[in-house]
């Protein structure tokens, strides 16, 4: 053999190994990135289910309904951070701190909100619509 050919053994080994190694870290980082927004719409659901029920019950008082959330949220996974009352709305904070893989990432945090129609400030003028 030449001295070329023998400067290019096992090339073609080191080119796989990196290829295969590039390919793992994408891999990683799609699963990673799966897993976090998974994460985060469980949260979402959970605490729409928590106001939900939290406003369910309001009529039977604060301390009530936010224990009604807590209950709810506690049985998905979920840690209720705050809860308020205002008239016959309820206001949540949760949070959700994410498990293995995702254990190195900050808590999760998220607001809901949820109460009659007629309390939706936030688009004035589609209560009066909505028949």
């Amino acid at each position: 053999m030449t001295g070329a050919a023998r400067r290019d053994d096992g090339s073609a080994s080191i080119l796989v190994l990196v290829g295969a190694a590039a390919l793992s870290a994408f891999a990683a980082v799609v699963v990673l990135t799966g897993l976090s927004v998974a994460a985060r719409h469980h949260l979402a659901a959970v605490a729409d289910a928590s106001s939900l029920a939290a406003a369910a019950v309001v009529d039977a008082g604060p301390s009530v309904a936010c224990h009604e959330a807590a209950v709810v949220a506690r049985r998905n996974g979920v840690s209720l951070a705050g809860c308020r009352v205002t008239g016959p709305v309820v206001t949540l904070r949760l949070s959700l701190k994410p498990r293995w893989p995702l254990a190195w990432l900050h808590p999760l945090a998220l607001n809901s909100r949820a109460g009659p129609a007629e309390t939706n400030m936030d688009h004035p003028g589609q209560a009066a619509t909505a028949s």
